[in-house]
């Protein structure tokens, strides 16, 4: 799964006493973002949200039109 997520950047933040804030950015922009006090099963949700953006993000870049590249 890692070499599915290397264009995103992951961010972990303990905002509170056993609360985490883990953030993944894509390279192009877009973030997933989720708050909570099991950090394994927040980066997990979090990896998983990622994936199905990397396939939206994917798919966009494959039907855009090339004139406008």
């Amino acid at each position: 799964m890692k070499e599915k997520l290397e264009k995103w950047r992951k961010e972990i933040d303990e905002i509170s006493n056993c609360v985490w804030k883990v953030s993944l950015t894509h390279e192009l922009g877009p973030k997933v973002e989720k708050i909570g006090e099991n950090l394994e099963q927040i980066e997990k949700e979090i990896e998983l949200s990622a994936l199905e953006m990397n396939e939206q993000i994917e798919k966009k870049i494959k039907n855009y039109p090339q004139q406008h590249i």
